[in-house]
């Protein structure tokens, strides 16, 4: 339904990965900031602090690892539905020419492109894993 809304283009592809990601990050965000302590917050309160600057100074804070944690998740299921996307409708990108090599039986380019792929879902893993020990070296 959104290929024949939007197009082959690029907007068909955002719309999907937007429709695929956004809930979920939404609720897994929303879960690790209700498990932020209760007490932190309560004597924050105590302290003198307004409410932005509890969001600001003791929820992000405690939940930015988390909420980083639940973006590498996300980030996993953003580029499936991004090659996905590009399998089914698209006129360029990496499910595109799998698409391609698979009409004229070249296996060894589908492989190569699988591996390109996994290469940059292993970065975008990793730096997202270093970004989150980076910003929540207190977490254990």
């Amino acid at each position: 339904m959104l290929i024949i809304w939007l197009g082959l283009g690029e907007p068909s592809k955002v719309a999907i990965l937007v429709i695929g990601t956004v809930f979920f990050n939404t609720l897994m965000t929303a879960d690790v900031v209700r498990q932020v302590p209760a007490a932190l917050i309560d004597v924050s309160y105590t302290l003198g602090a307004r409410r932005g600057e509890v969001l600001r100074k003791v929820v992000v804070p405690h939940a930015l690892p988390g909420m980083i944690d639940a973006m590498r998740v996300n980030a996993a299921a953003a580029w499936n539905f991004v090659v996905v996307a590009e399998l089914i409708a698209s006129e360029s990108g990496l499910g595109y020419r799998i698409v391609r090599a698979q009409r004229f039986l070249q296996t060894d380019k589908i492989f190569a492109v699988l591996v390109v792929i996994g290469v940059i879902g292993l970065a975008m893993d990793v730096a997202l894993r270093l970004l989150r020990d980076r910003v929540g070296r207190w977490v254990g």
